[in-house]
C-alpha cells in the first residue's frame, strides 16, 4: 500500500503522462490537448476522464445542476445514440443514475476498462485505451453538438 503522498505523487505522474501523449497525437504540433475542465458549449455537460482503482473511463457527463435540465440534456443525448455509437463504434453504457464518488448524482454515457491508477505496469493500455476513446467520443459529441444546444423558440 502507499502513503498518501506516494498516492497522490503516483496519480499526478499519470496525468502527466496522459497529458504528455497528448502532446504527440497526429496534428497537434506540439500542442496539449486539453479535454479536462474544457467547455463543450454544452451548459451541464461535460467530457471527462475516470481513473481510480478499478477502472479507466471516459465519459460525456450530464452534471446540470438543475433535474429537468439534466433529464433534457439526457433525452436527447439518448435520441443520438444510434448517431453516438456509431461514430464511437462500440456500444456505450447509458446511466442517468449514475454516483459519483463524491456523492454527486450525474447521467453519463461512458466506456471504461479495468486498470488501476496506482498499477505503473497497466498506464500504457489505460493511456491508449483513454486517448483513443476520448477522441472518437469528441468526434461522436461534435456530431450531436448542435442539436443538444438547440431549444424551441419561447423557452
Amino acid at each position: 500500500m502507499f502513503s498518501k503522498d506516494e498516492a497522490k505523487e503516483l496519480r499526478l505522474l499519470f496525468w502527466h503522462k496522459l497529458e504528455s501523449k497528448t502532446r504527440r497525437l497526429p496534428g497537434q504540433k506540439g500542442k496539449v490537448i486539453r479535454w479536462i475542465g474544457e467547455k463543450t458549449g454544452v451548459k451541464g455537460l461535460d467530457l471527462r476522464f475516470d481513473v481510480d482503482r478499478t477502472h479507466a473511463c471516459v465519459a460525456i457527463e450530464v452534471n446540470a445542476n438543475d433535474e429537468e435540465r439534466r433529464i433534457e440534456l439526457f433525452q436527447k443525448l439518448e435520441a443520438c445514440k444510434s448517431i453516438i455509437e456509431e461514430i464511437f463504434e462500440e456500444p456505450l453504457t447509458w446511466d442517468f443514475f449514475f454516483e459519483k464518488p463524491n456523492g454527486q448524482m450525474v447521467a453519463r454515457v461512458y466506456s471504461q476498462m479495468a486498470g488501476d491508477i496506482y498499477c505503473e505496469e497497466q498506464w500504457g493500455d489505460m493511456i491508449y485505451f483513454l486517448i483513443n476513446r476520448m477522441l472518437k467520443l469528441e468526434r461522436a459529441f461534435l456530431e450531436v453538438k448542435d442539436f443538444l444546444v438547440y431549444r424551441e423558440l419561447g423557452q
